[in-house]
């Protein structure tokens, strides 16, 4: 935890943080194992049963997407401009592209501008 905490520091100085919605960063990385980290700051309204719903379509994309490794939930104490980060691993390009493409991947993105205020990715 206390790693993943140092590189997303790492990688948010680095990346330099620019202000503005559904912003994507991306470090360069092979195309072998790598790590997404979504950042969220949710909308004022939005309730923990929204929150839980969100996080059970990830969930479920773990056990139903072959390559999506494992998905961690962090709540970020020390973010000015950011709450929740969400962790997601793949084994390579071709298993996140599964995952976009996936019934679940877009139920998210239908979701995500209602109950998200806003958003970054990063990959690593």
């Amino acid at each position: 935890m206390k790693t993943i905490a140092t590189i997303l520091w790492f990688s948010l100085s680095l990346l330099g943080v620019h202000q503005g919605h559904s912003q994507q960063q991306t470090v360069i990385h092979p195309d072998g194992p790598f790590t997404k980290m979504l950042l969220f700051k949710w909308n004022e309204q939005v309730t923990p049963e929204q929150k839980d719903h969100m996080t059970d379509l990830f969930e479920d994309l773990v056990k139903e997407v072959q390559g999506f490794d494992s998905f961690e939930i962090m709540e970020l104490t020390h973010s000015h401009r950011f709450e929740t980060a969400f962790v997601l691993k793949f084994s390579s390009g071709a298993a996140e592209k599964t995952y976009r493409e996936h019934p679940k991947h877009q139920q998210l993105g239908q979701l995500g501008p209602l109950l998200v205020k806003d958003f970054q990715e990063v990959k690593y």
